[in-house]
């Protein structure tokens, strides 16, 4: 089924759905926002996804200290809100259509003031929100949501109609902009991990490597993080090497170490025997991570590890490079029509060169 016509029997499920006597409340001014009591905020999508939305998060909990925040979240982020003191209660949901019905009527018996759909998958999130009767739907249309068209075809259905095409920016300034627009002031771009963490104790400086991204497009060579590998080893006898990843980096780290045999035990493979808190423990302790643009890249923000970053084109540059402490990072993009390929082993042992530099003038 296309997403065009997703939307359409959504508008025409929602239309229905109010006869019944439910309407979102339209084109809300700041005012309308003034003493919300019980707020959802969706966030159902990957883990970096995620992380680019707590600054969002963060300053929806400073405007509303008092207020019961509910978050909804995808299960594989579970680590990262369970147990926040950000948080007053936690909703599972991959964001598609299974559970709609069920998750609706739970919600519903929160009594919602308000729902902040700061990312999730349309128009299920849509139809969520409005089986939750959520007085105030408010919502970050992505571009691709608008699927070419002039407008969002689900705007009727919100509180609030927020346009940020025509230019590429951060995603993070997408979602300030949004909140703006509406009078919540943003204090930080900073990302943040929502949960307390205890860097893992290292006994020697580590750099980190994470192969693996959420598309191939998205992935620099195997050969060539070896040849980096090596020249590591060789320059910097007292840096070792930790590939880290999930269960889907396993069979990618595993052929790297089999090209990297001869490190006399100074490569260790972490793939698959780490869950996301105790992911982002290692990436606190290491000294650099070189890595693509993926989860833990944002991981490695938040926590303030350095890191190289190679990202498959401008596109990708422009909406999640680092923004904050931009001195920890060196951003390396790849020429569109070339893909990752095009980001030499040379530019990335230059970059490594000068994270490894700067912290042995620290030292």
């Amino acid at each position: 089924m296309s997403k065009l016509l997703k939307q359409r029997l959504a508008g025409l499920f929602i239309s229905a759905y109010q006869l019944t006597g439910f309407k979102v409340k339209r084109f809300i001014q700041p005012s309308d926002l003034r003493d919300l009591k019980t707020i959802a905020i969706f966030s159902t999508t990957a883990l970096g996804d995620f992380l680019l939305n707590t600054p969002a998060i963060v300053a929806i909990r400073n405007k509303y200290p008092d207020a019961k925040i509910i978050m909804v979240v995808h299960k594989r982020n579970a680590l990262l809100v369970e147990g926040s003191s950000m948080f007053n209660e936690i909703v599972y949901w991959d964001g598609k259509a299974n559970d709609v019905l069920l998750l609706g009527k739970a919600l519903r018996s929160k009594k919602l003031d308000a729902t902040f759909i700061l990312h999730s998958r349309s128009p299920y999130d849509i139809v969520l929100a409005t089986l939750a009767h959520s007085r105030i739907i408010i919502k970050d249309v992505y571009y691709n949501d608008y699927l070419g068209r002039k407008t969002f075809a689900l705007n009727r259905f919100l509180s609030v109609n927020y346009d940020h095409r025509g230019v590429n920016i951060p995603i993070i300034h997408q979602k300030s902009g949004l909140l703006e627009h509406i009078g919540i002031d943003i204090p930080s771009l900073d990302m943040v991990i929502p949960v307390p963490f205890t860097p893992e104790r290292k006994d020697r400086r580590t750099l980190g490597i994470h192969l693996g991204a959420s598309s191939e497009e998205r992935c620099w060579p195997i050969d060539n993080f070896a040849a980096v590998i090596g020249w590591v080893l060789a320059k910097y006898p007292d840096i070792d090497v930790e590939l880290l990843g999930g269960p889907g980096e396993i069979e990618r780290n595993n052929r790297l170490m089999s090209l990297v045999a001869e490190s006399e035990g100074r490569v260790t493979n972490s793939a698959g025997k780490t869950n996301l808190k105790q992911l982002v423990e290692k990436v606190a302790a290491l000294e650099c991570l070189l890595v693509g643009d993926t989860g833990p890249l944002h991981i490695a923000i938040a926590v303030k590890t350095r890191t190289v970053a190679m990202f498959p084109s401008m596109l990708y540059t422009d909406g999640t490079r680092p923004l904050q402490d931009q001195e920890l990072h060196q951003v390396l993009t790849a020429q569109e029509a070339l893909g990752m390929s095009s980001i030499s082993v040379d530019d990335v042992e230059a970059a490594l060169r000068i994270q490894f530099e700067v912290v042995d003038k620290v030292i």
